[in-house]
C-alpha cells in the first residue's frame, strides 16, 4: 500500500528543497558527504618534488566487480571520487611525461573519507610503477566518531545468536542494553540483541541497510538483521557532525549486505548446540519430587537444542555490469530455562500461615508509651482479618504532651495465622500454582522451553548502465515464531506469550555522475513489520473469565483470558494484560543527495522524506480483569514488621485486592498520515592541507499523524493543579457535531460528573484550546524550529596524516517510541474500570458492601471517568527530544597498520520523554485518593511528555590493529556517567524501579544514575591465524603437516563491565499517594557485601519512619533515590577455534568451536530489591552459563 503525497505536501517539499540547495550555494555549506553507505576517496597528486600535478588521469577500480571510474586532477592537483562501494581497490594514475603509476592494495569501508595521495616519477607513460598501498587508519578529514567492523569481524567472531547488532558493543561508548522495549521480542523477535551508546536510550539508535532505515518505529527494535554471510560490513557512529544524519540521537549503523562479483561465490553452512554440551545455570539444581522431597537427578540442565543453518550465493549475471547475490537462513531452537520463583506451598494455599509468627510481641499503640492498651501487644508476625479493621487514635503518651498520638489501623487477628475460609475466587486460581520443586526461598524453577522458528532471505541486485550510471535492488524478508515464559507477568508455567513478527525491508538506489564534479544520489526504500504477541493458551474456551465468580467480570469479546491475580512476593498467577499486543507499522523513505566537488570544497546537499502509518495498534488494558494484592490490609497497612513477607499471599486468600482493573470496551487505532521531513546541507571545506572544517546544517519536521475513525483524546487542563473539580477536560478527535453529542447521548452517561458536567470538551472550547481546525485531527500543534547545526574540526598539526586532533559540536532530534508518543484509543473509545484504595485505612465500600475480589465490579456498565484508567494522548505542545553532542579527541596511526584513538565524548538532552504510568497522582495525604489528585473528575493516567533531561560525559578510547600477519583485535574502553530523571518507556523493564517516578508531579526528585549507566567498559576482541603449515612462518609443510597443523583459527571477545545501578523499593505505599514505584527511607549507605544471598546491607533501608509519619497524619515519600546502589558487574569471554580446510582452488572447509561465556563465570542477574519481603537482597538468577556451539561452513 502507497502512501500518497497531496498536492500541499508536494509543494511544500519542493519549496523547502529549492531554498536549502540555494542556500547551499550561497552560504556554501556541506556534509561529510551523501555517501551514507558508501565511501569517499580522495588525495593529491604530486611530482617528486612534491609540486601538484594538475590534469592528471585518475582511474579507480573495483577489483572484484571490474567496475571503475575515471577523472581528472583539478589546478591544485587534487581529485576525489565522493561515492564508491566498500571493497577492494586500485588507482591508476597517468599524465604526459610522467610514469603511470598504479596504487593497489586499497580497501574502502563502508562511511570512510579515505585519502591517498599518488605521486608520479619522470618518465614515460607506457612505463608503469606498481605501488603497494593502504589507506591510513586515521581518518583526517571528518570530526566524526566511528568505528567500522569490517566483513572478517562480522563472520570471524565468535557471535552468539549470530546478530549484528552485539557487535556494536565492541566499540566505546556503547554498552548492551539493559532490558529496554528496544531489545524485547514486542519491537522484533530479531532484536534480541541491542545496546545503548554515549549515555542515550536504547532506542536512539538507527541502523541504515543500504541506505535504508531499519528500526522498528513502534518499539524502536532493529527489525530485521540479516546473518552475518550476507553482511559485507557496517559501520557504527557514535558521534556524528554529517549533517546527512539525523532523526535520533544515539548511534546510527551503516550496514552494507553483500553483492554479487565478477567471480560465483558463497556458502553452506549450519550451527548446533545441545544441553549435553553446555554447563548448567548457576541457580539450576536438581530438582526435588513434590511428593517425596527427594532430589531428582539430572535434572539440573534443561534441555536445549538450537539448529541455525543456511546459504548464500552471488555471481555475475554479466560480467563487469551485472551482479546477483541471496541468501536463507533458519532457526529452530528449544530452549529450557531456569527461572526461579517463590510458589505458595500446599498448607499455605490451604490458610496455614503459621510459620510466620515469630514469638516476639510487639504494641501497635508503641508510640503511646506507658499508656500503650495492652489488648493491643501481638506477634511480630500476626496477620488481621481485614473485614473487622477500624482506625483507632492512639492514647496520648504521658511522656510527650505536646505530640498528638498516631491514627492506626486495629482489627481482630486471625488465630494462629489459620485462614480457615479461603475466598471462593482464591480457591478458583491457587490450583494453577505449581508444586516447590526446589528447597529454599526461591522454593520452585521453571523448566519450561522457549521454542522458536525463524526463517529469513534477502536478494540484492547490482547493475552498472554505463559510465556515469549505477542501480542496486535489495529486498529482505524475515519472520519469526517465539514461545516464551518469560514473556508474559509470572515465570510460572502455563501463562507464557507467544509471538509471531514478519518484517520486509527493500530499497532500490540509482548513483548518477553528471560529471566530474557533480553526483547524484537516489534511493527509495520501504520497510513493512507486523508483530503480534498474545498469550499462550489464548484465546481460552468462551466464558473462562466468568468462571471465576467475579460479578461482572467478562472478558472482551474475543479475547478470552485467564485473570491476572499480581502479588509482592510470590509469585502470580494469570496470563497477562495487555493482550493481544500488535504493533505494526509501515515507512516509506525518498532520499536524494546531490555532492558537487569544488576546488578544497565538497559540497552535498539533500532531502530525506520518509512517510510513516500503523495500522491496527494497540492493546487492551486488561482484558479478562486483573486485580493486585500488596498485603496492605492483612498487615494493618505495613504496622507490624514481619509479615510483609507474607501479607500479599493472606489478602489474596482473603479476597481483598488492593486495586483492580477491567477493560469495558477497546478499539485498535489506525494512525496515518505521520512523516518525517529532513532537509540538509553540508560543506567540507579543507582550509588548508592540515585543517579541515565540517559545516553542516539539517531541518527536521516530524508530521503529525492522525487516526483514521478519530479515536483520540488528550486530557488537557483548564486550570492549575489541585485547583479543584472543572480544571481539566478530556478533548477528543472526533468532528464537531460528533464530538458534541457525546455527552448528550443518554448512554454515555458516564461522561458526566455527579454533579452534571460533561468532561468531554465542546467543539467550541476545543477551539479555544487551540485544537479546532487543522489540529482537530492530531491533537497536536506543529512544530517548525528542529534545526540541527553541525560543526566538526579535524586538524594535522605535525602536516601528517598519522596524527590528527578533532572536535566537534552537533544537534540531534531523537523519535521516541512510537507507543510512547501516541496511545492505541482514547477512554471515550476504550473504557476501563479501575478500582484503587487508600492505604492504612480499612477496606473500602462497594454499595454498602466490604469490597472483596467477588464484587470488586460489583456496578454494572461502563464506570464514569472517576473510576477509569484512562489512557490519553501527548500534550499538543510536545517538542522532539533534543540532544546537544560534542566530543574532542586525538587520532594518532602508531605503525602501518596500527592505531590509537582517545575522546572525551558528552551531550545533554533535554525534551526527552517521561512517561507517567501513574500521571495524576494525588498529593500525600490520609483518606480517600480521588479529592487530592491534580484533577479531580479523572482517575489514574498513563500518558507521555516531553520534559525528561539527561546528561552524559565519558572518556573512551580505542587501540586498534588493522589485520596483517595473521592477527587483527580491536581493544576499546569506556569510563562514562549518565545522569537523568527519567527513563521513557524504557523503563518498563529497564534495570530495576524505573517504570515511573516516585512523584509523578515532581519527576525531577528522581534525577540521578541513568538505567543504562555502567561507569567502566572494557572490550578486545581479536582474530588471529596461527602462523603454522602451508605459506605460514612455521612448519612451512606439505599436506600432511599442513592438514593436522596448519589452518587453524583462533578468535574471541572479552567483555569486562561494571554494573547497571538499582533502587530499593518498598513493598507498600506508604505516602498514600497511589505510587507505583514507592521507595523506602535510606537511613545509611547500604552496598553491602555483595553476595549472592545478601548483595546489599538491607539494614540501610527502612519503612518505619514511613508508617509512623503515616499514623500521625504526615504521610510522605522515601528519601531513598533512585539508582543509588551498584547491580552486579559483567565479565565474559567468547572463544572460537576454527580450522580451514582447503578442499581445492575453489572450495574450502571450516570446522568452527565457539565457545559463549568459556570459563562459565555467572554473570548474576538484580537482586529482590523490595524492602521487607522474604528474598530482600538475594539474587536468584543468572545469565547463560557456558554454552558450546560447533559449527560446519562449507565456502566457494
Amino acid at each position: 500500500m502507497m502512501i500518497r503525497f497531496n498536492a500541499r505536501n508536494r509543494i511544500t517539499l519542493w519549496a523547502l528543497t529549492f531554498v536549502l540547495f540555494a542556500s547551499a550555494g550561497i552560504l556554501r555549506l556541506r556534509p561529510g558527504y551523501g555517501q551514507i553507505v558508501t565511501a569517499s576517496l580522495s588525495g593529491s597528486v604530486t611530482d617528486p618534488a612534491g609540486a601538484a600535478v594538475p590534469e592528471a588521469s585518475i582511474a579507480v577500480t573495483n577489483t572484484r566487480t571490474g567496475i571503475s571510474a575515471r577523472i581528472l586532477s583539478d589546478s591544485s592537483g587534487n581529485y576525489i571520487f565522493p561515492a564508491l562501494n566498500p571493497g577492494d581497490y586500485s588507482i591508476a594514475a597517468e599524465k604526459a611525461g610522467f610514469k603511470s603509476t598504479v596504487v593497489s592494495g586499497i580497501t574502502l569501508l563502508v562511511n570512510q573519507q579515505a585519502r591517498v595521495d599518488v605521486q608520479l616519477q619522470v618518465g614515460a607513460v607506457t612505463t608503469t610503477v606498481e605501488v603497494s598501498g593502504a589507506a591510513p587508519l586515521v581518518q583526517t578529514t571528518t570530526a566524526s566518531v566511528g568505528t567500522v567492523i569490517g566483513q572478517r569481524e562480522v563472520v570471524e567472531l565468535p557471535l552468539n545468536l549470530r546478530r549484528f547488532s552485539a557487535l556494536a558493543t565492541l566499540v566505546p561508548g556503547t554498552v548492551p542494553d539493559n532490558n529496554g522495549f528496544a531489545s524485547g521480542a514486542f519491537g522484533s523477535t530479531f532484536s534480541e540483541q541491542t545496546y545503548a551508546a554515549n549515555g542515550n536510550r536504547d532506542a536512539s539508535n538507527n541502523p541504515l541497510l543500504d541506505g535504508m532505515d531499519g528500526r522498528q518505529i513502534s518499539l524502536g527494535a532493529f527489525a530485521l538483521q540479516p546473518p552475518p554471510d550476507a553482511i559485507q560490513e557496517f559501520k557504527i557512529q557514535t558521534n556524528i557532525y554529517s549533517a546527512a544524519f539525523g532523526k535520533s540521537a544515539g548511534s546510527t549503523i551503516n550496514l552494507v549486505t553483500k553483492s554479487g562479483t565478477n567471480d560465483f561465490h558463497g556458502g553452506v553452512y549450519e550451527f548446533l548446540r545441545n544441553d549435553k554440551l553446555d554447563a548448567r545455570n548457576f541457580f539450576a539444581t536438581n530438582q526435588a519430587d513434590p511428593s517425596t522431597g527427594a532430589e531428582l537427578p539430572g535434572t539440573a540442565r534443561p534441555e536445549y537444542r538450537r539448529n541455525q543453518f543456511g546459504f548464500n550465493a552471488g555471481g555475475p549475471i554479466r560480467k563487469n555490469k551485472t551482479f546477483i547475490f541471496g541468501y536463507y537462513e533458519g532457526l529452530r531452537e528449544i530452549k529450557g530455562l531456569s527461572l526461579l520463583s517463590l510458589v505458595p506451598t500446599n498448607a499455605e494455599k490451604n490458610g496455614d500461615l503459621s510459620s510466620f509468627l515469630t514469638g516476639q510481641t510487639t504494641n501497635l499503640c508503641a508510640a503511646s508509651g506507658s499508656a500503650a492498651p495492652a489488648n493491643l501487644n501481638f506477634d511480630q508476625g500476626q496477620l488481621f482479618d481485614p473485614a473487622t479493621e477500624s482506625l483507632f487514635t492512639c492514647p496520648q503518651n504521658p511522656a510527650t504532651p505536646t505530640v498528638a498520638p498516631p491514627t492506626i489501623l486495629v482489627g481482630t487477628p486471625i488465630p494462629g495465622n489459620m485462614i480457615t475460609t479461603v475466598d471462593p475466587v482464591a480457591q478458583k486460581f491457587l490450583p494453577y500454582y505449581p508444586e516447590p520443586n526446589r528447597p529454599g526461598a526461591p522454593n520452585f524453577v521453571n523448566q519450561t522451553p522457549r521454542v522458536r522458528n525463524d526463517n529469513q532471505f534477502g536478494v540484492r541486485l547490482d547493475h552498472t548502465i554505463g559510465s556515469k550510471d549505477q542501480l542496486f535492488f535489495r529486498y529482505l524478508f524475515g519472520q519469526s515464531f517465539i514461545k516464551d515464559t518469560t514473556l508474559g507477568f509470572t515465570s510460572i508455567p502455563g501463562f507464557g506469550d507467544t509471538i509471531k513478527f514478519r518484517g520486509q525491508n527493500a530499497v532500490v538506489g540509482w548513483t548518477h555522475s553528471f560529471g566530474p564534479r557533480l553526483l547524484n544520489e537516489a534511493r527509495i526504500g520501504f520497510q513493512r513489520d507486523f508483530n503480534k504477541a498474545h498469550c499462550e493458551k489464548c484465546p481460552r474456551a468462551n466464558g473462562f473469565a466468568e468462571g471465576f465468580g467475579v460479578t461482572n467480570l467478562q472478558a472482551l469479546p474475543g479475547d478470552e483470558t485467564f485473570p491476572f491475580f499480581g502479588f509482592v512476593n510470590f509469585a502470580g498467577v494469570g496470563d497477562a494484560t495487555y493482550r493481544p499486543v500488535s504493533t505494526p507499522d509501515m515507512i516509506e523513505k525518498y532520499q536524494d543527495n546531490l555532492t558537487w566537488t569544488h576546488g578544497r570544497h565538497t559540497v552535498v546537499v539533500g532531502a530525506d522524506v520518509q512517510r510513516w502509518q500503523v495500522l491496527k495498534i494497540g492493546a487492551p488494558f486488561s482484558q479478562a480483569g486483573r486485580f493486585s494484592f500488596n498485603g496492605q490490609y492483612s498487615s494493618l497497612g505495613g504496622e507490624l514488621p514481619d509479615v510483609s513477607g507474607v501479607s500479599d499471599l493472606a489478602d489474596g486468600l482473603l479476597g481483598y485486592p488492593n486495586s483492580a482493573g477491567l477493560s469495558k470496551t477497546f478499539s485498535w487505532a489506525y494512525f496515518v498520515g505521520g512523516s518525517y521531513l529532513n532537509y540538509y546541507a553540508q560543506d567540507d571545506f579543507r582550509i588548508s592541507p592540515d585543517l579541515s572544517v565540517n559545516l553542516g546544517l539539517r531541518w527536521e519536521y516530524r508530521g503529525r499523524p492522525r487516526e483514521k475513525r478519530n479515536i483520540l483524546g488528550s486530557l488537557i487542563p483548564l486550570g492549575p493543579k489541585f485547583s479543584g473539580p472543572g480544571n481539566a477536560t478530556e478533548v477528543t478527535a472526533l468532528p464537531d457535531a460528533q464530538n458534541d453529542a457525546l455527552c448528550t447521548n443518554p448512554a454515555n452517561s458516564w461522561l458526566l460528573t455527579s454533579d452534571a458536567r460533561c468532561l468531554i470538551a465542546s467543539a467550541a472550547l476545543r477551539n479555544q484550546v487551540g485544537l479546532g481546525g487543522g489540529n482537530r485531527e492530531s491533537l497536536l500543534l506543529a512544530y517548525y524550529r528542529d534545526f540541527a547545526p553541525r560543526l566538526g574540526l579535524a586538524w594535522r598539526p605535525m602536516h601528517s596524516d598519522k596524527f590528527v586532533i578533532r572536535s566537534g559540536y552537533g544537534i540531534f532530534y531523537d523519535t521516541p517510541n512510537l507507543l510512547s508518543a501516541y496511545p492505541a484509543s482514547a477512554p471515550v473509545f476504550a473504557a476501563s474500570g479501575f478500582y484503587n484504595t487508600s492505604f492504612g485505612t480499612p477496606p473500602p465500600l462497594t454499595q454498602g458492601q466490604l469490597t472483596t475480589t467477588g464484587n470488586v465490579f460489583l456496578a454494572a456498565g461502563i464506570p464514569p471517568l472517576s473510576t477509569q484508567f484512562l489512557s490519553t494522548n501527548i500534550p499538543p505542545n510536545s517538542q522532539p527530544p533534543r540532544i546537544q553532542q560534542w566530543s574532542f579527541g586525538i587520532d594518532t596511526q602508531l605503525a602501518q597498520n596500527w592505531a590509537l584513538e582517545v575522546d572525551y565524548v558528552g551531550n545533554e538532552g533535554s525534551h526527552l520523554a517521561l512517561i507517567h504510568n501513574v500521571g495524576n497522582q494525588p498529593k500525600p495525604g490520609v483518606g480517600d485518593l480521588q479529592p487530592r489528585r491534580p484533577y479531580p473528575d479523572f482517575n489514574l493516567t498513563s500518558y507521555s511528555s516531553f520534559d525528561a533531561n539527561s546528561n552524559y560525559n565519558s572518556l573512551q578510547a580505542k587501540l586498534t590493529k588493522r589485520f596483517s600477519d595473521g592477527l587483527s583485535f580491536l581493544t576499546s574502553y569506556t569510563f562514562g556517567h549518565t545522569i537523568d530523571d527519567s527513563e521513557g518507556n524504557e523503563g518498563f523493564n529497564g534495570g530495576v524501579g524505573n517504570g515511573s517516578s516516585q512523584d509523578d508531579n515532581n519527576p525531577q526528585a528522581d534525577r540521578s544514575r541513568g538505567y543504562n549507566d555502567a561507569r567502566q567498559r572494557l572490550v578486545f576482541s581479536y582474530i588471529w591465524r596461527l602462523p603454522v603449515g602451508a605459506g605460514k612462518r612455521y612448519l612451512n609443510q606439505g599436506r600432511v603437516i599442513n592438514g593436522i597443523l596448519g589452518g587453524w583459527e583462533m578468535t574471541g571477545v572479552l567483555a569486562f563491565q561494571s554494573g547497571f545501578p538499582l533502587s530499593v523499593l518498598s513493598p507498600q505505599d506508604f505516602s498514600n499517594s497511589g505510587s507505583s514505584n514507592a521507595r523506602p527511607d535510606r537511613i545509611c549507605n547500604g552496598a553491602g557485601q555483595k553476595t549472592v544471598s545478601n548483595w546489599f546491607d538491607t539494614s540501610c533501608f527502612t519503612t518505619s519512619l514511613l508508617a509512623t509519619a503515616l499514623a500521625n497524619g504526615n504521610p510522605r515519600f522515601g528519601n531513598s533515590g533512585r539508582n543509588i546502589l551498584d547491580g552486579p558487574g559483567y565479565q565474559n569471554w567468547d572463544f572460537g577455534l576454527f580450522k580451514n580446510f582447503k578442499l581445492s582452488e575453489r572450495f574450502e572447509l571450516q570446522f568452527r568451536s565457539e565457545f559463549y561465556n568459556a570459563f562459565n563465570h555467572a554473570n548474576f542477574g538484580y537482586p529482590n530489591m523490595v524492602i521487607g519481603t522474604s528474598t530482600v537482597g538475594q539474587i536468584s538468577s543468572a545469565k547463560d552459563p557456558r554454552d558450546i556451539q560447533f559449527g560446519l561452513k562449507l565456502s566457494f
